[in-house]
């Protein structure tokens, strides 16, 4: 007897199939015909993207996609699950991710970068743990005044690769230490690019605080408060602290920013400038900042939110996310938001384009901008670049724009701004015809796209001085000063000898006492650039005596050069190979094509992190030549071959070239 509905049911099946053809159980059933139901239920595979390729390889689209695995009693395997995930991370292919021992793809592998535009490659961390690569992470500098080393490190930060192996179960997130270090050199933009790449769910919580700065810098409260109440995780720093305290304040919440600022207290000690600001919030109570102690960009926020003006000594801060955040308050004074944009344009913290805005909002008179040149000279600073930037935009002739620009640059050369002046200017002296009647300009527009490291720009110019230095004795001295520095980036006449080059640029030097460093340096970076230098290129150069040099600490020195001798020994032997570059007495690479091409080598993450580390926060000059020449031939050997002649360029100009 059956005792149940599904007993009889089952044997109804049964019957059924019994009945049946063996060739028809055998076969798929056709469309609209019934389902054998009798087969155990089978797992699903996880969910594909749309464009993910069928099963029988052909491309979505073209047919039925099969929702079942062939092999209905198999598990799904850890390498299949890896695979699934490499595609999501878009790191399928023939190089695609191979985890070291792991049992999945880590969402740290994300980056917005490939070697097609601009990344490092998928083995950029090779011979590295997890551990130690947050560990170079943490320890770049945050203050590079080189934009070639800049774009060197944000490209390494933005890179899609192979996240190394994580040893323990604690390791850092990789992750977040490189949108920490983007976001701390005040690179708000790219940092932004990596949250976005990043995963929305189970991401490492050292994201939310990055998110949560970047936020607080864009004036968004509500996001910023959100992460700060959401946030489990919180660092050892004071900034959670110090936004909750600005949250609660926002809030109307007196007592919670009362117990705030003493727990901030005990944390950082005390703040006076924030607990003000916090209380002016709360009260709505108009009130006088004349300073702010270590400013922050919760500082600047706050602000805003309370409706006081910030001290213009704010600009004066050597912190480039905070040098940001005043560029683009709107309660500080035009005067000094153009301050603060153009100490942090160089540091590669806010754009040119935002320089040229705030150029643009100061308020002249009709008879100023039609006598800028003359007001320029009585007014002096910032505002006469921002006057000459106003009369430039608005004259049409290209010769009294030229006249102009000129001006403008030699007052910020003055000033000590000539870099943030270049990249405000750009776009007006890219409208400016290399003609004729422009000769004169011409040393002006090679020095503006030397220092622009712009190898097109430079080239036009500098074809008008060469065009112009047979008929000119002033064009002919300045093409001699010029050639060694366009040679150098690449630019120029690449047709003639370096031995003329140097030749007719030591006719222009005279016999000063610092002659011989000037020429040794010169050669140096040619060296360094893998250029044949000749012999007679030290004729008349003394060595003098020993000099010190600055040098970074000698763990950084060796391990930076520990880690190029790694990178050289490991080259494929059908590399085209240079002896001696980067003062390895060993093999390096030479591109063959160009400066264009992107090669670099496996493990080049690390060795790029102790390069970084030898030049440290500042300039290259502010490092012995030594090291500048060191670290101009690893980015040479490493693949970087435009940004190693960027930098070798701006060691000479800040040498006084």
């Amino acid at each position: 007897m059956i005792s149940s509905r599904a007993d009889r049911f089952a044997v109804f099946l049964a019957a059924l199939l019994a009945a049946a053809p063996a060739s028809a159980q055998s076969q798929a059933p056709a469309s609209g015909a019934p389902v054998d139901l009798s087969a155990p239920p089978q797992r699903l595979e996880a969910p594909q993207p749309l464009d993910a390729p069928s099963a029988s390889g052909d491309a979505a689209g073209s047919g039925p996609r099969r929702l079942v695995p062939t092999a209905p009693t198999e598990q799904p395997t850890a390498e299949t699950e890896a695979e699934r995930r490499a595609k999501l991370l878009g790191l399928t292919g023939k190089s695609g991710i191979e985890v070291d021992g792991l049992t999945k793809i880590d969402d740290e592998s994300v980056g917005v970068l490939t070697p097609n535009d601009g990344g490092f490659g998928l083995d950029m961390w090779q011979g590295v743990t997890r551990s130690e690569a947050v560990n170079l992470v943490d320890a770049l500098p945050t203050r590079l005044s080189s934009a070639a080393l800049r774009e060197a490190a944000a490209s390494m930060l933005l890179s899609r690769a192979k996240a190394p192996v994580a040893v323990e179960e604690t390791a850092p997130s990789l992750l977040a230490a490189r949108a920490k270090a983007l976001i701390g050199m005040g690179d708000v933009d790219n940092a932004e690019r990596l949250l976005t790449a990043a995963p929305r769910q189970g991401r490492p919580s050292g994201l939310d605080v990055v998110d949560a700065r970047v936020q607080v810098v864009k004036f968004d409260n509500a996001r910023a408060c959100g992460l700060a109440r959401n946030s489990e995780a919180r660092p050892e720093n004071d900034f959670w602290q110090r936004l909750l305290i600005y949250c609660d304040a926002l809030d109307g919440k007196a007592e919670n920013v009362n117990f705030g600022v003493s727990l901030l207290r005990e944390v950082a000690g005390d703040d006076p400038a924030l607990v003000l600001l916090a209380d002016a919030i709360v009260t709505k109570q108009t009130i006088t900042l004349e300073k702010i102690d270590n400013p922050t960009p919760i500082h600047v926020a706050m602000s805003r939110a309370a409706k006081v003006n910030l001290p213009p000594s704010i600009a004066e801060s050597d912190d480039p996310l905070v040098l940001h955040a005043a560029a683009l308050a709107p309660n500080l004074t035009v005067g000094g938001r153009i301050e603060a944009a153009e100490r942090a344009v160089p540091m590669g913290a806010i754009g040119a384009g935002a320089l040229r805005q705030l150029y643009q909002q100061v308020t002249f008179q009709d008879t100023d901008l039609s006598n800028a040149l003359t007001r320029a000279q009585e007014i002096g600073g910032a505002a006469a670049r921002a006057l000459l930037y106003q009369a430039a935009v608005k004259q049409n002739i290209p010769s009294a724009r030229a006249e102009i620009i000129a001006a403008a640059l030699d007052v910020a050369r003055e000033d000590g701004r000539y870099r943030a002046a270049v990249d405000a200017f750009r776009p007006l002296i890219d409208r400016l015809p290399p003609s004729p009647e422009m000769v004169w300009f011409a040393l002006t527009g090679v020095r503006a796209y030397l220092n622009l490291g712009d190898v097109i720009g430079t080239d036009r110019w500098l074809a008008l001085l060469r065009a112009s230095a047979s008929v000119r004795d002033e064009s002919k001295l300045a093409l001699a000063r010029v050639q060694p520095l366009a040679r150098l980036l690449g630019a120029g006449d690449k047709s003639g000898s370096l031995e003329t080059v140097l030749a007719d640029w030591r006719g222009t030097l005279g016999d000063g006492p610092d002659v011989s460093q000037l020429r040794a340096l010169v050669n140096g970076m040619f060296l360094a650039v893998g250029e044949d230098l000749p012999a007679a290129a030290w004729d008349g150069v003394t060595a003098g005596q020993p000099k010190n040099q600055v040098m970074p600490s000698p763990v950084v020195w060796f391990k930076f050069r520990d880690a190029m001798r790694t990178i050289t020994r490991n080259l494929p032997a059908e590399k085209p190979l240079v002896i001696g570059s980067a003062g390895l007495s060993g093999v390096t690479r030479v591109s063959q094509s160009g400066a264009a091409e992107r090669d670099v080598p496996p493990g080049a993450a690390k060795a790029m992190s102790y390069a970084l580390q030898s030049v440290g926060d500042g300039a290259p000059e502010q490092q012995g030549v030594s090291v500048t020449y060191e670290v101009v031939g690893a980015l040479k050997a490493l693949g970087l071959e435009r940004q190693a002649r960027e930098l070798a360029v701006e060691t000479l100009l800040k040498a006084g070239l």
